[in-house]
């Protein structure tokens, strides 16, 4: 079994090392809370260690994903990371047809084949998919379900590590569940209102086959990405 670190070290420690190889990871975001720029920490540092790294983008085209990583980590291109953009095709379908909804419904199924295409015939160490939400808002949820079960399978024949984004609250809570139970880890950020701030905060929910940290973690966003706190119980 491989860890992947994240590169943020609070983190990384609370993991004991990284994430586990193996494993499909949700990170359930409240809005604001900057659930994909964990997912850019997760994709450098990949990229850092040679590793190869699928970034499946559905809500901004391949240039912004860039353009972020530059932002945050003054990132130059890289053959070791690849972007699946789902994003652009919808885009020009609306621009040249003005009837998007007319090219999901046609192509959908398209899309979640494609990343599984993508998977199989592939040797990515690290996969990040933003967001799991447009599925959930354009798919029947048992075509979600059976997709995750498939993401599930292959993080575990291939021995890499795949990380799904997905906003909190926004679905039923049975659906919410379903997909907490087909993850094999499960990492919350959330935001709290204290006196004139607002602070950001993130737990470890669950980890299979782990010792779940019972520490939960402040932590800023800033112009070089995530600022976490030392090691702090927060009351």
């Amino acid at each position: 079994m491989r860890l992947f670190n994240t590169g943020i070290i609070s983190l990384d420690t609370q993991l004991g090392g990284g994430f586990p190889s193996g494993k499909l990871i949700l990170i359930l975001e409240e809005p604001g809370t900057g659930g994909e720029i964990f997912t850019f920490h997760i994709s450098i540092e990949g990229i850092k260690k040679g590793e190869k790294v699928l970034y499946v983008t559905t809500d901004y085209p391949e240039q912004e994903v860039i353009e972020s990583l530059k932002l945050y980590f003054n990132f130059e291109s890289n053959d070791n990371l690849e972007v699946l953009d789902l994003f652009t095709p919808r885009t020009t379908s609306l621009l040249e047809e003005g009837d998007v909804r007319s090219f999901i419904k046609s192509t959908r199924r398209d899309y979640l084949s494609e990343i599984k295409y993508r998977l199989n015939r592939g040797n990515h160490d690290r996969v990040i998919i933003n967001n799991l939400t447009y599925f959930l808002m354009n798919y029947s949820f048992e075509e979600v379900n059976s997709f995750l079960g498939d993401l599930n399978l292959l993080a575990k024949v291939k021995d890499s590590l795949i990380i799904m984004l997905m906003t909190k609250d926004m679905f039923d809570k049975k659906i919410e569940t379903a997909i907490k139970h087909q993850s094999g880890g499960v990492i919350e950020l959330t935001l709290k209102e204290m006196e004139n701030e607002i602070q950001r905060r993130l737990k470890v929910i669950k980890l299979e086959r782990y010792v779940v940290p019972k520490n939960i973690l402040r932590y800023e966003i800033t112009d070089k990405g995530i600022s976490m706190e030392s090691l702090m119980r927060v009351m």
